[in-house]
């Protein structure tokens, strides 16, 4: 599972993907971008939360999101984060029961 921001690294971030063998695994394709507000932010990772926690991975297996992107132009990092955040606190039940791993790469000038 992905959650990168912006066009050009969310496609960076699948072909790596797809490139290290795991095409099969990879289970979304998105992105966010275009400095959305903190609340726009929250509200697509509760979509994204919502169909990543509905079931268990079939081989028992964790469940690795991928939250990242490249350095921020015009995109207030600190205001999408805490959408984020503020999604993960609602889902955190969720997604300690679906077992997913979470790893951040993000930069930017208001982080």
């Amino acid at each position: 599972w992905t959650m990168v921001a912006g066009g050009g690294a969310s496609v960076v971030y699948a072909d790596t993907i797809a490139d290290l063998g795991y095409v099969n695994e990879l289970a979304n394709y998105g992105e966010y971008s275009g400095n959305p507000s903190r609340t726009e932010t929250r509200e697509y990772v509760k979509t994204v939360f919502d169909l990543m926690t509905r079931s268990k991975h079939p081989e028992g297996k964790s469940k690795i999101l991928i939250i990242g992107g490249a350095i921020a132009n015009f995109t207030d990092v600190a205001k999408t984060s805490a959408g984020i955040i503020d999604a993960m606190q609602e889902y955190a039940d969720k997604l300690k029961e679906v077992g997913v791993r979470i790893y951040v790469r993000r930069g930017g000038p208001t982080i």
